[in-house]
């Protein structure tokens, strides 16, 4: 596996009283590829310093290796001096729904610690414990999200046979609970908080099946149905678990919008009316590129119109965030609001009356004219 790192002779010179290894490299990348190892037969501490300002929440990351490396649990603990430890959070009995996954972690009491300890804690019969990332954030990335309500998934596999099938079995360990994970994931971009009005997804129906595409979406928000293609998945494994994971993710969150978006009004329907399909297809793919599910470098050009759909829609509404936040928020809320809905009143809805549709297309445009490369 990628960059897998065995510190098996350093840590084996250190007792229980030395420093534990400082911001390991693989750890502080943002890319759980890149694990990080440590025996299971020492005690497997890692301190991150040179905080400036309070954490209020973190995340650890599952690497790529198999799942009975991950760790067990862990205890986290804050330092002012980094002599005096106090112990800040506890986990015990994690178990990671699917390789390159967080688990997030709330500090509930917040300081001005300059650094962090966290120690790992090994499996049963574990020979090593293997992490993908460790971030820390200065916000609570729990607090508005914690009433969410996930909907019910029933998963199958309708051609277990395939090696599309099992190859999704060593990503993916869980599936009700990596489907649930994502379907918040999708609220948190297209919502403020678990408090806003939003569809009520009940259920969702998430099967493999052995076919020639990618994948798709069908039912209502009650009960949503998506299909992802076998063939698909072992297409994109071609290069590595981890590209997979990738696409996986980047597909599912692209359905799961469909569940949870609103439509707009007074224009027709999906099947009858342009702006309406681009509405629809452009925000699913706008959320997975503000998720950071697509190579948006490779795959952003000039041209098109906004009208096109999928990733042409998408990247220009992606590229509003960069003038507003919560603009991809701002943009769903003129769909449920507006009696008659059209790009043209949402952009001057939400940048002003003289910032209409091809105002802002134009500048998009501009944008990416500046971007691309120059002969």
């Amino acid at each position: 596996m990628k960059h897998f790192i065995f510190a098996l002779t350093a840590l084996t010179m250190l007792s229980c009283s030395q420093e534990a290894p400082r911001n390991v490299a693989e750890l502080c990348d943002d890319d759980p590829s890149t694990s990080y190892a440590m025996p299971a037969s020492r005690p497997c501490r890692v301190v991150f310093d040179g905080f400036d300002t309070p954490m209020r929440s973190y995340r650890v990351y599952s690497s790529g290796e198999v799942p009975a490396a991950d760790p067990a649990g862990w205890v986290l603990s804050g330092s002012h001096d980094g002599r005096k430890w106090v112990e800040l959070d506890r986990r015990e009995g994690c178990v990671f729904c699917s390789r390159f996954q967080e688990i997030t972690g709330r500090i509930a009491e917040p300081s001005n610690y300059t650094a962090y300890k966290i120690e790992f804690l090994p499996r049963e019969e574990a020979d090593t414990v293997a992490v993908g990332d460790v971030r820390f954030y200065e916000r609570d990335r729990e607090e508005a999200w914690s009433g969410f309500v996930y909907p019910a998934v029933d998963f199958e596999v309708l051609d277990p046979q395939t090696e599309g099938a099992a190859i999704y079995a060593t990503l993916v360990q869980d599936p009700g609970a990596y489907v649930r994970y994502h379907t918040r994931k999708v609220a948190e971009i297209l919502f403020y908080s678990a408090a806003d009005t939003m569809n009520t997804v009940g259920k969702i129906d998430y099967t493999l099946k052995d076919y020639a595409g990618v994948s798709a979406k069908s039912g209502n928000p009650a009960e949503t149905a998506i299909v992802y293609s076998t063939q698909h998945i072992e297409k994109s494994a071609r290069e590595s678990l981890y590209k997979l994971d990738y696409e996986t993710r980047g597909v599912l969150f692209h359905e799961l919008v469909h569940a949870y978006q609103f439509e707009p009004k007074g224009i027709g329907s999906y099947s009858t009316n342009r702006e309406f399909w681009a509405c629809i297809e452009g925000l699913a793919d706008a959320v997975r590129a503000e998720a950071g599910l697509f190579d948006i470098a490779a795959l952003r050009k000039p041209g098109g119109h906004w009208l096109d759909g999928y990733k042409t829609t998408g990247f220009f509404l992606q590229w509003l965030t960069t003038m507003n936040p919560d603009a991809l928020r701002e943009f769903h809320v003129t769909v449920r609001d507006m009696d008659v809905w059209s790009f043209d009143k949402a952009m001057r809805a939400m940048f002003g009356p003289e910032k209409g549709i091809e105002q802002m297309w134009a500048e998009y445009q501009q944008f990416l004219q500046s971007q691309a490369p120059q002969a």
